[in-house]
């Protein structure tokens, strides 16, 4: 088994603070190698990869099925299993946010962030491995689900207010911070996802120039048609006019 050391750069202010590197020896196993792992097989840390998910679903399953959980003999909701599912929720929440921050991250795209306290300071700390080949398929799922987590607790918060179901608004809350905290902490990190969106912002905006452009130019057009329609319209009439015959005149 290969063994890939990462030298982490702190990225806060641009310059390297060898205070804060470390080179851990990080296990690494060849994409493909087991094929038993089926789709996780061109993961490099497959056993990782399924703890970046394992958190998230267990909690989304006892939401979605809390309601069920949560029934008493009568058909009513029982209180004190409310109570039950939501303290096992937000304990998967609050293990799903340790493991992202501190062990999947670093493992699948090279990233971490942290934070040192120093006095009555607090520091926050974002790094990327400096020089490492990260695996495709390991980044594209960590992002996805990264970026899905706090999208679907959003989805879910607003199906809870229609609902009036207002005391699961607690779960989707604490999911909704702890994931949205990840998303931050991980986008601080990484240069490339910075610059993807800053990518995607400006695509968006030339886009929305071009439509207003496009809008603006096809509205001036059609003023520009309907004045040159009228003046001739209205030329047309005067003359139409001017050729009538006055009342009572013999042709």
């Amino acid at each position: 088994m290969a063994t890939h050391d990462l030298h982490f750069a702190v990225s806060t202010n641009g310059v390297e603070d060898n205070t804060f590197h470390d080179d851990p020896s990080v296990p690494e196993t060849p994409p493909g190698q087991n094929a038993s792992w089926g789709r996780l097989s061109q993961s490099s840390h497959p056993i990782v990869m399924i703890f970046h998910i394992l958190f998230k679903g267990a909690a989304f399953f006892f939401y979605l099925f809390g309601g069920f959980l949560t029934k008493n003999k009568y058909g009513g909701k029982s209180g004190a299993k409310f109570i039950v599912v939501t303290v096992i929720c937000i304990l998967l929440l609050a293990a799903d946010f340790w493991v992202v921050k501190n062990v999947t991250g670093r493992l699948l795209v090279g990233l971490r962030w942290w934070n040192r306290v120093d006095g009555d300071s607090t520091r926050w700390i974002f790094e990327s491995a400096k020089d490492r080949q990260v695996n495709k398929f390991d980044s594209s799922m960590f992002w996805t689900v990264l970026y899905a987590t706090p999208t679907a607790w959003v989805v879910l918060s607003f199906f809870a207010i229609v609902r009036l179901n207002f005391g699961w608004l607690i779960i989707c809350g604490t999911g909704l911070a702890l994931s949205g905290a990840n998303v931050y902490g991980y986008y601080k990190c990484s240069s490339e996802q910075k610059a993807r969106f800053e990518q995607i912002m400006h695509d968006g905006a030339q886009a929305g120039a071009m439509a207003m452009f496009k809008n603006s130019a096809s509205s001036l057009n059609n003023s520009v048609l309907g004045f040159v329609t009228r003046a001739a319209a209205g030329s047309g009439g005067q003359e139409q006019q001017n050729q009538q015959p006055p009342p009572g005149s013999f042709v």
